[in-house]
């Protein structure tokens, strides 16, 4: 089960998951790949990624949701995901408690009476997700939930979704991020780190979880975004467009790889990529 964390802010959205793929077939050890991309923009407004099943429809999630989404007026993908997820899932028939799945999108939205003012905003789309932290009971229906408005400019989210790390790990991080944001409030790179470290804590303990992460950061100032920052660098503050890295195991935000996440847009869907440079991938063979 993938780990999908997220922090959001009135200033960016950040988004971070491992690429762990695991095959469970009876009577074999479980089969892990760590090349799975869980990374999607949605219209250059929210960043999203998913944690539970790996194929649905018959092909990979993204694929599933690059299809699904892709005639469908914004406004209405959180609802359409929702509505197929439900059938989508219903149709691989498995026992309830191995049909669990979540999408998780951070990004910024506005009213329809107010569509110029963007605010920060988490939503939740799940039929496993309850009440609590880290609660995982997986149900027939999907659910659409979003995460209560920022107090105030200073204000911030964190969630965890999947294989979560202790209430402990995740407090301790949020303590890093607000001091840190005392004194860097729109800067990003300190906080994808704390995000990247999360997950590989948990990792460390458990086999569901990779510690090879992809990670994408949205700007405010940037929605909608159109093109995706190539920063061959890894992330380098100030992030002031759309960038999205992968930071393979052993190396930090600061010294990552590209990645391209799938894009979704009205009529036009782009599935990722990514760019090594100096390394070789782990899955590349001679």
């Amino acid at each position: 089960m993938t780990l999908v964390m997220s922090c959001i802010s009135k200033e960016y959205a950040i988004l971070a998951s491992d690429r762990r793929i695991t095959w469970l077939k009876k009577g074999t050890p479980p089969n892990r790949e760590d090349t799975e991309n869980k990374a999607i923009v949605l219209c250059g407004r929210f960043l999203m990624g998913y944690t539970g099943l790996a194929r649905l429809g018959g092909v990979k999630t993204e694929q599933w949701v690059a299809e699904t989404l892709f005639n469908v007026s914004p406004s209405d993908y959180f609802r359409v995901l929702a509505e197929n997820s439900r059938s989508a899932v219903a149709a691989l028939k498995l026992p309830i408690q191995e049909s669990g799945h979540a999408f998780v999108a951070v990004g910024f939205g506005s009213a329809r009476s107010s569509p110029g003012d963007l605010q920060p905003v988490g939503i939740m789309v799940s039929n496993a997700l309850g009440n609590g932290y880290g609660i995982w009971r997986p149900r027939a229906g999907f659910d659409i939930t979003r995460t209560t408005p920022l107090a105030d400019p200073h204000d911030f989210r964190i969630s965890a979704i999947g294989k979560v790390p202790t209430r402990a790990a995740t407090d301790e991080a949020v303590d890093l991020i607000r001091r840190y944001r005392k004194r860097h409030r729109s800067c990003v790179l300190g906080v994808a780190q704390v995000l990247v470290n999360l997950i590989r804590t948990v990792a460390a303990k458990h086999e569901w979880v990779g510690s090879d992460i992809s990670i994408s950061v949205l700007p405010r100032q940037a929605v909608p975004a159109q093109f995706v920052e190539i920063n061959v660098k890894g992330i380098q503050d100030p992030v002031n467009h759309l960038t999205c890295v992968f930071v393979p195991s052993g190396t930090t935000v600061e010294t990552a790889s590209v990645y391209a996440p799938l894009l979704v847009y009205p009529g036009m869907t782009a599935i990722g990529g990514e760019i090594w440079s100096e390394t070789k991938p782990p899955w590349w063979q001679d």
